[in-house]
């Protein structure tokens, strides 16, 4: 099985590299995006299972990187936990009101950073199986598929998991 695929953005060079080598530990493939424009084109290339995402940024910020990402169809159901300094009860309403699925402060703990990346990541891998299994079910239902000699791994297969 592939590894869960996260992106880590932030302009802070050492920073991503820290949250990099934090995931790469715990199992995930990461990789590296040092601003909002940066992220958006990375995930036009490939679709992380969650995003680890800075607030201030060059070019553009984590808010409007959030806003942009939950209102294109293709990239909405990435998660998103939002990263700030900023800890007080308005940046954290205005990161979910950005889109944002959940956030961290900083200084980043790591167990606290895995854990999150964990959870929604994992939801979003069940959430895409979900979705294929449904798929297989449906196109079966309309005798464009024959379900009868196929396994769940192939079905994911099929769909490209």
């Amino acid at each position: 099985m592939n590894k869960p695929f996260i992106l880590v953005v932030d302009d802070n060079k050492i920073t991503t590299k820290l949250l990099r080598r934090y995931l790469e530990a715990n199992g995930y493939d990461a990789q590296e995006a040092y601003d909002g424009i940066d992220c958006l084109e990375k995930v036009e290339i490939r679709q992380p299972d969650a995003i680890v995402l800075d607030v201030m940024m060059p070019r553009l910020d984590g808010y409007e990187t959030s806003k942009r990402l939950k209102a294109n169809d293709n990239t909405k159901d990435i998660p998103v936990v939002i990263v700030t300094a900023l800890n007080d009860v308005a940046n954290q309403i205005k990161s979910i009101e950005a889109g944002a699925d959940d956030f961290l402060s900083k200084p980043i703990e790591e167990k606290l950073l895995i854990a999150k990346v964990r959870l929604l990541s994992t939801l979003n891998i069940q959430g895409k199986k979900a979705k294929a299994f449904a798929e297989a079910i449906e196109k079966s239902k309309a005798r464009e598929l024959d379900l009868s000699s196929k396994s769940l791994d192939d079905i994911l297969t099929d769909a490209g998991m």
